[in-house]
């Protein structure tokens, strides 16, 4: 995989988009990566443009800088932090996507609303701005809920499934394993009983290769359920930092009946997730 250098984090004043900062200063320390910060400030909720120009720089000088500078006290090792401002002039997840693709950045650092309190039904129709991006961004995108205290890079989780699109995943994990010094778990899932046999032969395939590489690999778990629920159990009982999954693009009419497992482990999870997409013709799986 190439470097990552760029790390990109929409945030607001919201104190959880905040601290999606201090998640991306932490990972820029282990990484050597430069962030920008990127402000979306809505114009319509000013009556003329002096005085959303005016208000925006008081914003700017009195919230953000010291928050940003703050920051940068608490991880003196990164660059300094770059602020972008942006009008909001269309959707916001299509400002964060175009900024993506203009500024080639590596990863997308960002807090989601969550939909915790959504019950199966709502999970067909609702959406959040990170859900959208991640189904779109060329990057690695990594979305919270609820962010750490302390956040840190230590042991991070890769669930697996049957399909091919699902050990899409395993260089990418390497990579920030060896970056961080962090070990893996790994979780194999499925409803049915009979693809046991196959999950155990693809946990020693995956626990072989990353012996091969070096990475420590703490436990490797099969569980006969759904993925989502599999993952929830398991970091419940498992001081995890990251969870790494693949994220189906674009759309199908199916979602409308079976709402997709990717969206339910970033709406609910209670850690860190990082999602990962691809343009290959596989199914793409977790």
């Amino acid at each position: 995989m190439t470097a990552f250098t760029k790390i990109l984090v929409p945030f607001d004043d919201n104190i959880r988009s905040i601290r999606a900062l201090e998640y991306a200063a932490m990972f820029a320390t282990g990484i050597g990566a430069a962030i920008t910060a990127l402000h979306i400030a809505d114009p319509r909720n000013y009556h003329t443009k002096e005085e959303f120009d005016k208000e925006l720089s008081k914003m700017v000088e009195t919230e953000l800088r010291p928050k940003l500078a703050e920051i940068q006290k608490n991880y003196p090792d990164i660059r300094k932090i770059d602020l972008q401002i942006r009008g909001l002039e269309r959707a916001i997840h299509r400002h964060i996507l175009d900024f993506v693709s203009e500024n080639n950045i590596d990863f997308l650092v960002m807090r989601s609303h969550g939909l915790s309190q959504a019950n199966d039904w709502e999970l067909h129709f609702k959406t959040t701005n990170a859900y959208k991006v991640l189904l779109e961004a060329p990057c690695p995108v990594f979305t919270f809920t609820q962010i750490p205290d302390h956040p840190k890079m230590k042991n991070i989780l890769i669930p697996l499934d049957l399909s091919e699109g699902s050990l899409y995943k395993i260089p990418f994990a390497i990579t920030l394993a060896k970056q961080f010094g962090a070990s893996i778990h790994l979780l194999c899932a499925s409803e049915y009983r009979e693809d046991y046999s196959e999950l155990q032969k693809q946990l020693d395939d995956v626990n072989n290769e990353l012996s091969d590489q070096g990475i420590k690999t703490i436990k490797s778990e099969i569980q006969i359920s759904t993925m989502p629920e599999a993952i929830f159990s398991y970091y419940n009982q498992a001081d995890i930092d990251l969870v790494i999954i693949m994220s189906r693009p674009g759309f199908k009419w199916s979602d409308l009946w079976v709402s997709p497992k990717a969206k339910r482990i970033v709406s609910l999870s209670k850690v860190p997730v990082v999602s990962l997409r691809t343009d290959k013709p596989f199914d793409v799986g977790i």
